[in-house]
C-alpha cells in the first residue's frame, strides 16, 4: 500500500474519530445547556411568580378593606343625612323635583345631562349604550301612584338630597355607580339621575331591599343591574324615622368590576387568570356552599330582565386538592400554594381570611406563569438544532478540504517532517549538533532553519542549568548545615530560596573570647535575588569571617570595614542590611549592630514583645560611613530572639495582603513554649499557608535565638 494511501486513512482515522466524538459532545453539552438553561429559568419565573403574588393578594387583601370601608362610611353618612331630612320639617322652598318621566322629554330634563362609558343600557338587540345621566340632580320614581300628604311630605324631605349624593360621590367616583334610597312609602331617589325605569319595576321587591328589612343591618348583595342586566354589588342599609319607625333602605351600587380595577395583575397572565373575592361562611348548613364567590373577574354573565336573581356561585372546597387551601381560610393565613384543579396545575394566592370579611382569591394557570420559559426553551432548542446542523456541515466540508490537501501535498510534506522527526530525536537524546537540510521555500523551509538554531541555544541553556545547580550547591554550602550548641540558649535558622540562588545570609560564628566560646550571629540580605545577589552574599560572607577574628567584640570597626569592603568591591545596583551579634552564652547577653537590618524581634518570657530597630544604614551604599553598636540585650529563661529578612513579613497571599509584623508577633505567643527549632519551622508553615497558590516572590531568612 502507498505512503499516500496509508497517510490518508491515518488522516481520516485521526480526523473523523476526534470530530465525531467533539460533535457528539457539543451535542450532548448543548443540549444540557438548554435544559439547564430551561430549569433555571422554570425555577426563576417560578420564584417570581410567587413572589409577586405574594405582594399582590397582600395589596389586594388592603385594597379591599380599603374600598369596603369607603363604601360603609358612604352608605352611612348617606342614611344619616337621609334620615336627617325624614325628622326635619319639610322645607319652605323644596328644590326641583325631577320624576323619570321627565327625563324623557326635553323640555323638562336637566340641563346637564351627559353620556360616559360608566353608565350604560342594555338594548334590545343584547348592545350596551351610554345612557344621559345627571350630576347636579337626582331622579324620582313612585313605584307606587299614591297622591296622599304624605308622599307630598316626603318628597319635598328629600328635595334637597342631590347636594348629598354628589358629595358622597366624589369621595370615589370611579367605584360608586349608583346612589339611591327607596321608602317604605314607594318612593325612589337615585343618584345620578336618570330615566328609563320599567313602568313595574318596585325597589321594594328587590333582594337588597327585602334583605336589609329582614336583617335590620347593612347587607350586600350581587343583583341584576336594571339598566345593563350585568351583576353588580349593591350594599344597602335601614334608615328610620325619628320614632325609630323603619322609613326605608338606602344603598349603593357598585360596579363590581372596580374592584379589580387595580388589581395589576401581568399582562401575559392575564387572559386566563381568575380574580376573585370570597366569604368563608362557617354556619353553612352544606360543606359545599360555605365558600362563596362574591366577586370574580370573569363574570360576564347578563340578564335582560332585572327581576331574574343573581345564581350564587360557590367554590367547592371538599376537593381533596383543597385540603391545604381549606385549613388555611381555617387559620386564617395567606399563602401561595401550587394546587391541581379541575386536572389543571396552577398557583392559588390568596389574602388572610378575618372572620366574615371578604378575602381575595387569584388563581394563575401554571403554563401561564411558565410561558416564556416555555417559548425560550423553543428558541434555545431551534438555536441549538441549527448550531449543530451548521457544525456538522462544517465538519464534513472540512474533513473532505483535509483529504484533498492532503493527497495533493503529501510527498512534499511528508519528507522534511521525517527529517524533523528524526533529527529532533537525536536533539532530545542530547546531539546539539543535530541539523535537518530542508530547501521547499515554504513555511517548512523556515522551520528547518529555526530547529537549526535549536541546537545552540539549548546547548548554551544547559550550559546555564548545570552552573546554576552548581551554584546552587555552592552557595548552600556556605550557610551552616545546623544550628551549634549553646550553653544556655536555644538555636535555629533556615534559608528558602525563590530562585535557584539568593541574596539572603545567615551564619552561626564560633569565636573564641578570652578562652570562652562566644558565637556570632549574622543574617543579612542583599537587595534583588539572582545570581548578582548570590555573589554580593558570599564576598560578604567571606569578608565578615576574616573579620571577626580581629574584631571579635568591636562591632563598630567589624561593620565599618565590611562596608567598606563592599562599597569598593560590588556595583551601586546591590546594596545588604545586615544584623550581627555576639552572644555570650555565660553572661546570657548580646552585643548587637544592625546595618538597616529590621525589624527585630525580642519576645519576653512574662509576654511582651519589643521590636528593634535599627539606626544604620545598608551596608555598600556609602564608603566611610559609621556604624553605633545598639544596647545589649540582656537574656532571662524564655526571652526569644527572631531576626529574619523581609521576605517573612512582604509574603503575599492571593489577595496581595502581606503577612505583616503583627503576625510574627503573634506566632512568638503562641509558640513561645516550644523549642527553637520548632518555632522556626512552624513560621515557615504559616508562611505557606498564608500564601496559598500565589508565588513566592523573595528570599526568606530567619534565625531563633530562645534562652532556657
Amino acid at each position: 500500500m502507498k505512503f499516500r494511501t496509508r497517510l490518508l486513512i491515518l488522516l481520516l482515522t485521526i480526523t473523523l474519530i476526534p470530530l465525531g466524538l467533539s460533535f457528539l459532545f457539543q451535542r450532548a453539552s448543548m443540549l444540557h445547556f438548554g435544559n439547564k438553561l430551561a430549569s433555571d429559568t422554570h425555577a426563576l419565573l417560578n420564584d417570581s411568580a410567587i413572589s409577586l403574588l405574594h405582594s399582590l393578594v397582600d395589596d389586594y387583601s388592603r385594597i379591599l378593606k380599603r374600598d369596603q370601608a369607603m363604601a360603609l362610611l358612604t352608605l352611612q353618612s348617606q342614611a344619616q343625612a337621609i334620615e336627617l331630612r325624614l325628622v326635619s320639617p319639610p322645607p319652605e322652598h323644596p328644590q326641583k323635583i325631577f320624576f323619570s318621566r321627565d327625563y324623557a322629554s326635553p323640555q323638562s330634563q336637566p340641563k346637564d345631562l351627559v353620556t360616559t362609558q360608566k353608565h350604560l343600557r342594555l338594548t334590545n338587540e343584547g348592545m350596551l349604550v351610554p345612557i344621559p345621566v345627571s350630576y347636579s340632580e337626582q331622579v324620582i320614581f313612585l313605584a307606587e301612584r299614591n297622591e296622599t300628604q304624605e308622599i307630598a311630605d316626603e318628597l319635598n324631605q328629600i328635595s334637597t338630597m342631590p347636594e348629598v349624593y354628589k358629595t358622597l360621590h366624589e369621595i370615589q367616583p370611579d367605584l360608586f355607580l349608583w346612589q339611591y334610597t327607596t321608602l317604605r312609602s314607594g318612593i325612589h331617589s337615585s343618584y345620578p339621575g336618570k330615566g328609563g325605569y320599567p313602568v313595574d319595576y318596585d325597589p321594594r321587591q328587590r333582594q337588597w331591599y327585602k334583605d336589609a328589612v329582614f336583617m335590620g343591618k347593612p347587607t350586600q348583595n350581587i343583583v341584576t343591574d336594571v339598566t345593563t342586566g350585568a351583576p353588580i354589588l349593591t350594599i344597602s342599609k335601614p334608615i328610620y324615622a325619628g320614632n325609630g319607625r323603619l322609613a326605608g333602605i338606602t344603598a349603593l351600587d357598585i360596579d363590581y368590576q372596580q374592584f379589580f380595577a387595580d388589581w395589576n395583575i401581568p399582562d401575559e397572565w392575564a387572559d386566563d387568570t381568575k380574580s376573585m373575592i370570597l366569604i368563608y361562611h362557617e354556619d353553612a348548613p352544606d360543606p359545599m356552599q360555605q365558600l362563596e364567590i362574591l366577586l370574580s373577574n370573569q363574570n360576564e354573565n347578563r340578564s335582560s330582565d332585572w327581576r331574574t336573581p343573581v345564581k350564587h356561585k360557590y367554590l367547592d372546597i371538599t376537593d381533596p386538592q383543597l385540603q391545604e387551601f381549606e385549613q388555611d381560610l381555617l387559620n386564617g393565613n395567606s399563602a401561595v400554594k401550587k394546587i391541581i384543579w379541575k386536572g389543571q396545575e396552577a398557583l392559588w394566592a390568596y389574602g388572610s381570611r378575618n372572620y366574615d370579611e371578604p378575602f381575595p382569591l387569584v388563581i394563575v394557570p401554571y403554563h401561564r406563569i411558565l410561558a416564556r420559559a416555555v417559548d425560550a426553551e423553543k428558541y434555545v432548542n431551534q438555536q441549538i438544532s441549527l448550531s449543530l446542523t451548521i457544525s456538522a456541515v462544517l465538519t464534513v466540508i472540512v474533513v473532505i478540504a483535509a483529504v484533498l490537501l492532503a493527497i495533493i501535498r503529501s510527498r512534499k510534506v511528508t519528507h522534511p517532517v521525517m527529517q524533523l522527526a528524526t533529527a529532533a530525536n537525536q536533539l532530545s537524546e542530547g546531539n546539539f549538533d543535530a541539523r535537518v537540510k530542508i530547501h521547499t521555500g515554504d513555511e517548512l523551509e523556515n522551520l528547518g532553519n529555526i530547529f537549526n538554531g535549536m541546537g545552540d541555544r539549548l546547548r548554551e541553556r544547559d550550559q546555564m542549568k548545570q552552573s546554576l545547580e552548581l551554584a546552587k550547591e555552592i552557595q548552600q554550602q556556605l550557610l551552616p548545615d545546623s544550628a551549634p550548641t549553646c550553653p544556655n540558649f536555644d538555636l535555629a535558622g533556615k534559608s528558602l530560596y525563590c530562585d535557584e540562588t539568593g541574596g539572603d545570609y545567615f551564619d552561626f560564628i564560633t569565636l573564641n573570647h578570652s578562652g570562652q566560646n562566644h558565637f556570632g550571629l549574622a543574617i543579612g540580605d542583599v537587595s534583588g535575588h539572582g545570581i548578582g545577589p548570590a555573589l554580593v552574599m558570599a564576598t560578604a560572607r567571606g569578608v565578615l569571617h576574616s573579620l571577626v577574628d580581629r574584631h571579635k567584640s568591636d562591632l563598630e570597626t567589624l561593620s565599618r570595614e565590611l562596608n567598606d569592603h563592599l562599597c569598593r568591591g560590588t556595583a551601586d545596583t546591590h546594596f545588604m542590611t545586615l544584623f550581627y551579634g555576639v552572644l555570650d552564652p555565660i553572661e546570657r547577653s548580646l552585643q548587637w549592630i544592625s546595618a538597616g537590618h529590621a525589624p527585630v524581634f525580642l519576645y519576653r518570657a512574662d509576654g511582651r514583645i519589643e521590636e528593634l530597630y535599627s539606626s544604620g544604614i545598608p551596608l555598600g551604599i556609602i564608603e566611610g560611613t559609621n556604624y553605633k553598636i545598639a544596647p545589649a540585650i540582656k537574656f532571662t529563661s524564655g526571652d526569644i530572639l527572631l531576626v529574619g529578612t523581609d521576605g517573612i513579613w512582604e509574603t503575599q497571599n492571593e489577595a496581595e495582603e502581606m503577612f505583616g509584623t503583627k503576625r510574627v508577633t503573634e506566632l512568638l505567643i503562641r509558640c513561645a513554649k516550644n523549642d527553637a527549632d520548632t518555632i522556626a519551622n512552624q513560621l515557615i508553615t504559616e508562611l505557606d499557608s498564608f500564601r496559598g497558590e500565589h508565588s513566592r516572590d523573595d528570599d526568606i531568612t530567619l534565625m531563633v535565638v530562645k534562652a532556657c
